[in-house]
């Protein structure tokens, strides 16, 4: 299930995995997974335990749920991509991202997201894939802008949602 880039992999998270780190055992994961796992990674304990309760519920949710950003040369883990579940009745799917600060303006970002939308694109019943991005997150308002994503009238959670329709409209590399 992993995705690869030219600079990265991105590595499904299993439910167990999540478990360590949300019981703050790191280390565990390094071992299980031989990546490098930095304390200063910015999903942890973010939205970890929800994103467990639908994996218990919803074993077919694995692809659809947390990928570890990992960068090949260190085989460090640099943050995260998330997808927030399979397509909805409508076929959009849900992403969002975070790095870890010393790894930003590197171009990870985009190359994570654009990888992940690239393949959520291919699954059977994608149509769209929406991130909800806050007015003051001016960096997450470019890498949206980067990666095709535009600026819709509508919220979702009372945040500004961006939208994208096709793999063809993504503009990054």
């Amino acid at each position: 299930m992993d995705i690869q880039t030219e600079r990265l992999i991105l590595r499904v998270i299993l439910p167990d995995e999540i478990e360590w780190l949300l019981a703050g055992d790191a280390h565990r994961l390094e071992l299980a997974n031989g990546f490098r796992y930095p304390p200063e990674d910015p999903d942890r304990g973010t939205d970890l335990a929800w994103h467990l309760r639908a994996l218990r519920a919803d074993p077919e949710q694995l692809p659809w749920r947390i990928r570890l950003i990992v960068e090949r040369s260190s085989r460090t883990v640099i943050g995260s991509i998330n997808l927030k579940g399979s397509p909805d009745g409508k076929g959009d799917v849900e992403i969002g991202w975070g790095l870890n600060a010393k790894y930003r303006g590197q171009g990870y970002a985009t190359e994570a997201a654009a990888a992940v939308m690239r393949w959520a694109f291919q699954q059977p019943g994608v149509s769209s894939v929406t991130a909800t991005v806050p007015d003051e997150n001016d960096a997450s308002q470019r890498l949206a802008r980067r990666l095709g994503l535009t600026r819709t009238a509508s919220t979702r959670r009372n945040l500004p949602l961006w939208k994208i329709e096709t793999a063809a409209a993504i503009t990054a590399n």
